[in-house]
C-alpha cells in the first residue's frame, strides 16, 4: 500500500465523513476509531504512516494521544483536528510535534492538501530508511542483489565468514567473485589482517613461485636480496587465489602442500616456514571437467572445495538489473561529476532484456559509458550505445514475465513498481482470468486500490476474461 491512516474522533459522523473523503479521493487505506485508548492499542499492533486525531475527546486529548504515539514510533506523521481554532492550541500542537492541524469545519480541498503534504513527508522518511538499510547491507557485504539466488549467497557468506573453512567461489567471468572474497574476509575473524590477492593468470610462470613464497639472496640471477613472498605477507589473514583453474600443474603441488600443512619454502632456501592462512579460491572454469582432462589435481580440488559459493550469472537474476543500474548510476555520476537523477524506462527495459555475457561487469561498463555521453539529467536508451536490435524490447519486465507471478505487491522493489506496475497488473489479471478480487488477493492489496491502478493504466478486466485475452 502507498499509505495507511488511523483516524480518531469521538464524533462518529466525522469519522464517516473523513473516511469517505479519503477513500474517494486518495489511494490511502483508512482505519477509524472513536475511542482514543482503543485507537492507541490499534496503533501499537498495526503499521500506520499517519494519525489524524481530534483535539478534544473524552478520556484522552489529541495531544496526549499524539505524545503516546510518538513514544512508540516517532517518525509517524500526526494531524490534529480541532473545532477550537486558536493560536494557542495550534502552537501547542506543533510544539508537541504535530505535522499540521485542521480546523473544523474544514474544506475538502484543504483536507486533501494537508494529507498530501503529510504523506509526501512519510515517503521521504521511508526512502531515507530504505537507503539507510541498503547502505547498511552494502556496508555488510558490499554486494548488490535482492533475488532469492543472491540472498542465498549472502546467507552462506555470513555463515561461512566467521569460520576458518576454505572457500571455493565459482561462477562466470564478471559475476563478482572477488567482491564475494572481500565480503568473506571483511566479515571474518581475520579482518584486522590483510587480504592478499593472487591472480594465477597474471604472474609469469617462471616467477610465480618467487612471488608466492619469496626467495633468498642468490637463489637465481637477479636475486640480490632476500624477498618476502605474498604468502608471508598474508600470514594471519586471508590468501585469495583468483583464477585457480589456470594454475600450472607444477605449482598445484606447492599450493596443495600449503593447504594441507600450512608450510612453504622460499625459492633457494632450505628452511621450511609456517603460515597461518585462511584460503579462498575462485574460478570461472569447470574444475571437475579439468580433473577429467588431467589439467587439475583432484586432491587439490577436494582441499579447495570445502565450502562452495556459486555466483549466478546476471541472466539468472534479471530482477536485480534495475537496482544494479541505479547503484552504478550513482557511482559513476559522482565520479564523473554529473547530476544525473534517473534512468528512462526504455533504457531499463533494454538492459533488462540483454543477455549480458559479461555479467555485472558488462552492465557496469555500459552504465559508465552512458554516464559519460549523457548530456541531460536522465540516462536514456540512446546514451547507452547498445548494438543494433537491442533497443526493441517491448513488454519485457524482469521478474514479471515468468509463469509464477505470485509476488506480494508490498515486497516489490520501489524502483520496479514505478516503471513496471502496468505489466505487473496485466500479469495478475492474466492469472486470475480477469477476476479483479482474485488478482487483488494474489497481490496482497485492496480491490479498490487495484481498480484505481487499472484505471490509471487504462486496463480493462474484460480483455482478460475467456478467450478475449491475447498474450
Amino acid at each position: 500500500m502507498n499509505g495507511r491512516i488511523l483516524i480518531v474522533d469521538d464524533e462518529k459522523d466525522m469519522l464517516i465523513l473523513l473516511d469517505r473523503i479519503i477513500s474517494e479521493d486518495t489511494h490511502y487505506e483508512t482505519v477509524t476509531e472513536s475511542n482514543p485508548e482503543k485507537a492507541f492499542e490499534i496503533f501499537k499492533n498495526e503499521a500506520f504512516d499517519l494519525v489524524m486525531t481530534d483535539l478534544k475527546m473524552p478520556g484522552m486529548s489529541g495531544i496526549a494521544l499524539m505524545e503516546k504515539i510518538r513514544g512508540v514510533r516517532p517518525e509517524v506523521s500526526v494531524i490534529i483536528l480541532t473545532a477550537y481554532a486558536t493560536i494557542e492550541t495550534a502552537v501547542e500542537a506543533t510544539k508537541k510535534g504535530a505535522n499540521d492541524y485542521l480546523t473544523k469545519p474544514f474544506r475538502r480541498e484543504r483536507l486533501l492538501v494537508t494529507l498530501d503534504k503529510a504523506m509526501k513527508w512519510q515517503k521521504v522518511i521511508r526512502e531515507n530508511k530504505r537507503l539507510r538499510l541498503a547502505l547498511e547491507k552494502e556496508n555488510d557485504l558490499s554486494i548488490i542483489g535482492s533475488t532469492a539466488a543472491m540472498e542465498n549467497v549472502f546467507d552462506r557468506i555470513r555463515q561461512a565468514a566467521p569460520t576458518n573453512g576454505t572457500i571455493l567461489i565459482t561462477g562466470p567471468t564478471g559475476t563478482g567473485k572477488e567482491l564475494v572474497a572481500r565480503a568473506v574476509h571483511r566479515n571474518s575473524n581475520r579482518r584486522s589482517k590483510k587480504l592478499v590477492t593472487i591472480n594465477c593468470t597474471a604472474i609469469l610462470e617462471n616467477m610465480i613461485e618467487s612471488e608466492l613464497f619469496g626467495h633468498v639472496k642468490g637463489a637465481f640471477t637477479g636475486a640480490a636480496t632476500d624477498k618476502k613472498g605474498l604468502v608471508e605477507e598474508a600470514d594471519g589473514g586471508t590468501l585469495f587465489l583468483d583464477e585457480i583453474g589456470d594454475l600450472k600443474p607444477g605449482l598445484q603441488t606447492s599450493i596443495l602442500r600449503l593447504l594441507q600443512e600450512g608450510e612453504y619454502r622460499p625459492v633457494g632456501s632450505v628452511i621450511t616456514k609456517k603460515a597461518d592462512l585462511r584460503f579462498i579460491a575462485a574460478t570461472n572454469k569447470n574444475l571437475e571437467q579439468a580433473i577429467a582432462e588431467n589439467t587439475f589435481r583432484e586432491d587439490l580440488f577436494y582441499r579447495l572445495n570445502v565450502i562452495r559459493l556459486e555466483i549466478p550469472p546476471l541472466k539468472d537474476r534479471a530482477e536485480d538489473i534495475p537496482i544494479l543500474c541505479y547503484h552504478f548510476l550513482h557511482k559513476y555520476s559522482v565520479l564523473n561529476k554529473k547530476k544525473i537523477k534517473g534512468i528512462s524506462p526504455s533504457a531499463i527495459q533494454a538492459l533488462a532484456a540483454r543477455k549480458f555475457p559479461g555479467n555485472v561487469r558488462e552492465l557496469e561498463n555500459i552504465i559508465e559509458r552512458g554516464i559519460i555521453f549523457c548530456n541531460g539529467d536522465t540516462l536514456t536508451l540512446s546514451d547507452l550505445g547498445l548494438g543494433p536490435g537491442e533497443s526493441a524490447v517491448p513488454g519485457f519486465v524482469p521478474g514479471l514475465n515468468r509463469e509464477n507471478s505470485r509476488i506480494n505487491f508490498k515486497d516489490a522493489k520501489e524502483e520496479s513498481i514505478s516503471f513496471f506496475h502496468e505489466h505487473y497488473i496485466r500479469t495478475l489479471l492474466k492469472e486470475s482470468r480477469g477476476n479483479i478480487s482474485k488478482a487483488a488477493q494474489i497481490a496482497g492489496i485492496q480491490r479498490q486500490y487495484l481498480h484505481r491502478l487499472m484505471k490509471e493504466s487504462h486496463i480493462q478486466a474484460d480483455e482478460f476474461r475467456g478467450d478475449k485475452h491475447t498474450p
